[in-house]
């Protein structure tokens, strides 16, 4: 699990570039094709504009914090209560698909650069933050794609309660990051490691 904080300076900046990246290009490609595919077309108010790539517009505050504490990390999320679809959970679920697609390509056009011409320690840590990204979202807690899943199981009855644990959702990361992080006992590092080294070896194999 990739720890921002022990890196040198310069890796620092090169971390949160690929961070930025991931956030600016996930988010934008999302909400583009959320408003793409809505139906009914969505209410006045949020329409697609290119600033949706910006990415500081698509900082989450919450997401950068865990980032910094735990390497991985998500950008501002499209309200899926103002988006809707024909099949909605089917459509918000495919739709979310993108954030991990996005950082996965990234660590696969990254590490075919390493592996190329450009073997340095810069680009093993975009390589790094790019794998730990994809490999997180399969934590099944909103706004992280695995939590689509659970999603696709909740009735119509109990949508307020999805809708309140997708508000919830990023401070529960959040509380299991810094445990993680600073009390000795690192389930959530030993849970994913696996899964970030198959991500890992994958990238470096393609």
């Amino acid at each position: 699990m990739l720890y921002v904080l022990t890196l040198t300076g310069e890796e620092i900046i090169y971390s949160t570039l690929a961070l930025l990246l991931i956030v600016s290009i996930g988010c934008g490609f999302t909400r583009f094709f959320a408003l793409s595919f809505a139906n009914p077309p969505p209410e006045e108010g949020v329409d697609f504009d290119y600033n949706a790539f910006n990415p500081l517009l698509n900082i989450d505050i919450v997401g950068i914090i865990v980032f910094f504490a735990g390497g991985f990390g998500w950008g501002k999320q499209v309200d899926d209560q103002k988006v809707r679809f024909k099949k909605q959970k089917l459509g918000w679920f495919m739709v979310s698909l993108i954030a991990p697609f996005t950082s996965l390509v990234l660590a696969l056009t990254v590490a075919w650069v390493k592996y190329t011409f450009w073997t340095d320690r810069v680009v093993q840590t975009v390589i790094d933050v790019s794998v730990t990204v994809t490999a997180y979202h399969l934590l099944p807690i909103p706004p992280l794609t695995g939590s689509r899943l659970i999603y696709l199981l909740v009735p119509r009855t109990q949508e307020r309660i999805w809708s309140l644990f997708c508000k919830v959702g990023p401070f529960i990361i959040l509380a299991m990051v810094l445990f993680d992080r600073f009390s000795g006992m690192p389930f959530l590092r030993h849970t994913f490691a696996p899964v970030v080294d198959a991500i890992g070896r994958f990238a470096a194999y393609h």
